[in-house]
This record gives C-alpha cells, sequence and structure tokens, in this order.
C-alpha cells in the first residue's frame, strides 16, 4: 500500500468531523430543513459525520499500526464509497454553515460554532491520547504535551484572575418600564452593578438586586430608579467583577465607573422621538439611517427584532443594549416593545428581567402624551413547528388584551406602540378588541414594524382596509426597519401641540416619507 493510499482515511476522517462540526454548529437551523421535509432530515445526515468519522478514524489507525486490512477485498470498495460519501456531505455542510452564518444570523452561528468546538475537543481529546499520541514520535510527543500544558496553565490562571480586563461595554439606556426607570448597561463579564447619583441633596447608590440580593450573574446590569430621582438629574453607573460565587463568601474582581451622564426627559408640547424597528443585526445600516438625523431628538422608541433570535446573552448584548445605548447615549427615555424575534432562544425568557421589564405591555404618560406599549408576541400559531412546543401567546395576548380593556390614560394625545400594527396576528378577534380599545383611548398614532415596509397602514390587504375604514381617527405607521433589499429605514416622528410629523429615511439619506397630521 501507498503512503498515500495509507493516510487517505485520515485525510477523510477530518473532513467528516469538519462536515459534523459545521453541520451541529448550524443546529439552531435544524428545525427549516425538518419544516421543508417533514421528517427528521437533520439526524438523518448527521449521524453519517459522525459514523464516518469514527470509521475513517479505525481504518487510519489500523493503517499506520502495519494491518493488511486494505488487501481484504472489501476494503477498496469500503474505501470508495466511504469517500465519496464523506465528500459529499462535506460540501453540503460547508454550503449549508456558509448560508447559517451570513448577513444577520454571523453573531449566533459564531456562538454556537465555539460552543460546538469546545464540546468537539473534549470529545476527541480522550481517543487522541488514547489511540494516537502513543504513536507520535518522541519529538512530536514533546510537542503535543508543550501545547496541553500551555492550554491547561492558561484557563487555570484565567479560572483564578481573569486575564481580560474588565469594562463597561455600552452606554447606559435608560428604559421607561411604565413604573419607574431602569437604568440597563452591559460589561464584558458577570458582575454586580449601581448607579449613583444624588437627590434633593441625599446621595443615593442604587443596586441591580433581586431581594436585596445583588445580581452579579449576568453581562447585562438593569437598576431601577424612581421617576423623580432621574428626571433632569446627573448620575453614574459601575460595576464590579464577579469571578466566583460561593454559598459562604465570594471572589470579586476589578471594578469600573463611567463618567457622569446627564439625563434628560423633555414634557413639553413639543418632542422628537427616534423610531427604530426590525435592525436584525445590520447595526451598521441602522446607524447610517439614523445619522441622517444627527442627535437632536428627545427619546428613542425601539420597535422589535433586534436580532434573528435571542439564544444567548451576548446577542442582546450587542443588537439592543449596546445598541441601545449608542442611540441614547444614556441621556433620555427609551420605550420598548419587543419583537417577535425576541422570543426566540435560550435567552428569551430572561430577556424581559435583564431589560428591567417586569411586564412587556404598560403604559407610560410623557408630558401631555401617553404612550401605550404593547407585545404582539409571537407571529405564528404556537403549534408551530419553529417553536419546538415551548410558546403560549394564544393565553398571554389574551391577557394583555384583558389588561388593556381596563386601562385609562391620563392624556387625550395618545401614541400606541406595538411590533405588530395588528397587535395578535394570529387571532383576528383579539385583534379587532385591541383596536377597539386603542380607539376607545382616544388613540391618534399607532407605531410598528415588522412588516419591513414604511407606509400608512391602509393601502394593502383587505384587513387593511378593515381597519382604516373602521378607524379612520388613527394613523398607523409602519417604520420601514431592515428592507428586502439589503437597506435600512429610520424614522423620526416629531410632537407639538397642533399634531405630528413623520419623517422616513434610509441608510443612504434618501427620504422616503415625510407626512404630517394634526392632533
Amino acid at each position: 500500500m501507498s503512503k498515500k493510499t495509507k493516510i487517505l482515511p485520515g485525510i477523510f476522517m477530518v473532513l467528516s468531523l469538519i462536515s459534523a462540526i459545521l453541520f451541529r454548529t448550524c443546529r439552531y437551523n435544524w428545525v427549516f430543513l425538518n419544516s421543508n421535509f417533514g421528517f427528521d432530515l437533520p439526524i438523518i445526515l448527521f449521524m453519517p459525520m459522525v459514523i464516518l468519522t469514527l470509521l475513517f478514524g479505525i481504518l487510519f489507525l489500523l493503517n499506520i499500526n502495519g494491518s493488511k486490512l486494505y488487501e481484504r477485498k472489501f476494503y477498496k470498495p469500503l474505501l470508495i464509497i466511504s469517500c465519496v460519501l464523506s465528500s459529499l456531505l462535506f460540501v453540503f455542510s460547508v454550503s449549508y454553515a456558509t448560508g447559517c452564518a451570513i448577513d444577520e444570523m454571523t453573531q449566533g452561528f459564531t456562538i454556537y460554532l465555539l460552543k460546538t468546538l469546545s464540546e468537539g475537543a473534549v470529545l476527541m481529546a480522550v481517543p487522541f491520547f488514547v489511540v494516537f499520541y502513543p504513536k507520535l514520535s518522541c519529538k512530536a510527543k514533546k510537542a503535543v504535551g508543550a501545547l496541553a500544558l500551555a492550554i491547561a496553565i492558561l484557563f487555570s490562571v484565567n479560572s483564578l484572575c481573569p486575564l481580560t480586563p474588565y469594562k463597561i461595554t455600552s452606554d447606559p439606556m435608560v428604559i421607561d418600564n411604565g413604573k419607574e426607570y431602569s437604568i440597563v448597561f452591559s460589561t464584558n463579564d458577570i458582575g454586580t452593578a449601581y448607579a449613583e447619583y444624588t437627590y434633593q441633596g441625599k446621595e443615593y447608590k442604587v443596586y441591580d438586586n433581586s431581594g436585596g440580593r445583588l445580581n452579579g450573574d449576568s453581562k447585562i446590569h438593569s437598576i431601577a430608579v424612581p421617576y423623580e430621582h432621574l428626571r433632569n438629574n446627573t448620575y453614574k453607573i459601575g460595576s464590579t467583577r464577579v469571578i466566583e460565587e460561593f454559598g459562604y463568601g465570594s471572589r470579586l474582581g476589578a471594578s469600573v465607573e463611567s463618567e457622569a451622564y446627564e439625563f434628560r426627559i423633555n414634557e413639553t408640547d413639543e418632542q422628537t422621538w427616534l423610531v427604530i424597528s426590525d435592525w436584525h443585526s445590520k447595526l451598521k445600516n441602522a446607524y447610517s439611517a439614523i445619522n441622517n438625523f444627527g442627535t437632536e431628538y428627545d427619546g428613542v422608541i425601539l420597535l422589535g427584532d433586534s436580532s434573528p433570535s435571542m439564544d444567548f446573552e451576548q446577542q442582546a448584548v450587542t443588537t439592543i443594549v449596546e445598541f441601545g445605548g449608542q442611540v441614547s447615549g444614556g441621556t433620555m427615555p427609551v420605550l420598548y416593545a419587543r419583537g417577535n424575534h425576541e422570543t426566540r432562544g435560550d435567552y428569551a425568557n430572561d430577556l424581559p428581567d435583564a431589560l428591567g421589564l417586569e411586564q412587556l405591555y404598560y403604559t407610560s404618560d410623557i408630558g401631555p402624551y401617553s404612550f401605550v406599549v404593547l407585545d404582539s408576541g409571537e407571529d405564528k400559531e404556537d403549534s408551530h413547528i419553529e417553536y419546538g412546543g415551548l410558546n403560549d401567546y394564544s393565553t398571554y395576548r389574551a391577557d394583555m388584551i384583558e389588561w388593556l380593556q381596563g386601562v385609562e390614560v391620563e392624556n387625550d394625545k395618545v401614541i400606541a406602540i406595538s411590533h405588530s400594527w395588528k397587535i395578535s396576528i394570529v387571532e383576528p378577534e383579539l385583534s379587532q378588541i385591541g383596536w377597539a380599545e386603542l380607539d376607545r383611548l382616544g388613540t391618534r398614532l399607532t407605531l410598528s414594524g415588522h412588516q419591513h415596509a414604511c407606509r400608512i397602514l391602509g393601502e394593502n390587504e383587505d384587513y387593511e382596509k378593515e381597519i382604516k375604514e373602521k378607524y379612520p381617527d388613527i394613523i398607523a405607521y409602519l417604520d420601514g426597519g431592515k428592507t428586502n433589499d439589503g437597506g435600512y429605514i429610520a424614522s423620526l416622528l416629531t410632537l407639538d401641540e397642533e399634531g405630528f410629523n413623520l419623517r422616513a429615511v434610509d441608510d443612504i439619506g434618501n427620504e422616503i416619507l415625510n407626512e404630517s397630521f394634526t392632533w
């Protein structure tokens, strides 16, 4: 047997391993294969990758041990069939992973890849040191041993004393949650957090805590501060790294503190709000559109769909906390309506608490304007395959509509905020009740996203026209967000005593819409 033939199984072992790693990295996307084919195609594809990796590993091990297996009649056909199958699966995995990684999926794919590699490294380390390590030359053994020792030392040192400097990674985002302000910011590692300010001559240091115990297990921090304490006041934020937490005691790391932020709340008739929806991790395009408005606005309205999903905390850090901090600068109020994509993934349940939102539907009065913030939840039936049997938004929306039926507002200028203009995409009857209640409250303007189109409601489908005819006094604005051609549209809402203006601009500076209305 030639040397090339001898090492051929080793080469294909590596290719099959790469296929398995890449395909498993995309497991958050497997549901779409299942929904398209109607059976568990991912497992049918993944298991051959694992089996081929083991098969090629065994053949390679036998070959380098001088086995005469290659002289058997079945060896060559087995090798040819296995190599062809491995090649096809490799091409498929690379193509599939590339599709999953591009555009807005990049961050999620990267995190899943690192997680998969760490899992794979542990699984491969045992067979490597048991089977292959003894076959290495003395020089190679020393090199591998030195590398393993260096990695062990690095991990040990980092666990005792983190090597990366601790820092605050975002400006704060001051969310108006209907009861108080929630100062939200992020750090590059887990830690405790506080806000510091002076109110009526008394100094306050308010912590991110739960029932008296400081929260120190998250990179996202939220500190509740009463409206009157922060209104037109200055404050600082700070955090202390938590290295280890025990039942008795803990190990804390470095502490960091920000410069002072001046929080200003405009409660006059003349207010300007930046309106953003559906940025789907396309932060660069969103910033380009927002920059057309400068910084001359008094508050920020986030209409949801920040990322394709909330699989990991880091996605919330990057696409909500850092993004919201960047556009608001910690100096103005933020109103947040959850998008349907923020309901998906392992971190989705933690997101409301991380943002300091006890409830995701609420009202807030800012000067002469009352804002009604709604949560439209998911956009498909709870039984849909994408949700993996973990949704009960039908009950959730019914509870929200029941709450809305009991809502009263203080002002006669009412603005409603919801990710979807339908309020309930799935239940038409709840949608009708919701619109009737908004009309009862005297709502004049609704702001929503989800459609990835910038326009005034009433131009397209029959249900739009029905709502427009039934509630002609309500102007329903669909904010653009990420467009189908890869661009982005942001909006500016200007309010005054007489009426309001809606202006939309895309990421290359084109004005998409500019319309004014009276109250």
